[in-house]
């Protein structure tokens, strides 16, 4: 019985080689896992500096632009610390997330954002939006094409559209 038993644990020289080989293994992947901790401190360390210089100015951008495209009426849009957006209509003190919205103006506030965070972040790019007023009705349309005209003026912007009413739109302007 013993010797059954000795001989199922295997052989001691076998047993160190391959206690060895684990051993050396979990060195490199205790090395991985602290080049991937140190990662994770680094990538939170650039985004809150990101976040802290960049969002008042992406915030206080797509406020003017959100302000713009729903012609006054939603006067304060907010980025959170995890970049969610929250607004609020005029006359409202609480702010609140694309939710508590209708499609077209949550599709306006993600427009004014992606506005804003182009104008903030890509100065020198040019801005592809694609079926970006797929849901806007005829007046917001028509408010989204003139922002994007003035915009326009400045740096390029190219408008996809599976549909001929900004085409029209544009060709009446």
């Amino acid at each position: 019985q013993c010797q059954g038993r000795m001989e199922a644990i295997g052989n001691p020289q076998t047993l160190r080689e391959h206690l060895r080989k684990v051993e050396s293994r979990m060195g490199e992947l205790e090395k991985y896992y602290s080049a991937a901790v140190l990662a994770q401190e680094v990538l939170l360390k650039a985004k809150q500096e990101l976040q802290r210089r960049f969002a008042p100015r992406i915030s206080q951008r797509a406020q003017e632009l959100f302000a713009a495209l729903t012609g006054g009426r939603y006067q304060r849009i907010a980025l959170a610390e995890d970049l969610s957006v929250s607004t609020a209509a005029e006359g409202e003190d609480t702010l609140r997330g694309s939710l508590w919205r209708s499609d077209g103006t949550a599709d306006q506030m993600y427009l004014a954002l992606r506005l804003a965070v182009w104008e903030v972040l890509a100065p020198e790019c040019p801005i592809v939006l694609d079926d970006a007023l797929i849901r806007f009705d005829q007046k917001r349309m028509e408010r989204a094409m003139d922002l994007l005209k003035e915009l326009s003026e400045k740096r390029q912007i190219l408008l996809f559209s599976c549909q001929e009413r900004e085409k029209e739109y544009w060709n009446r302007m």
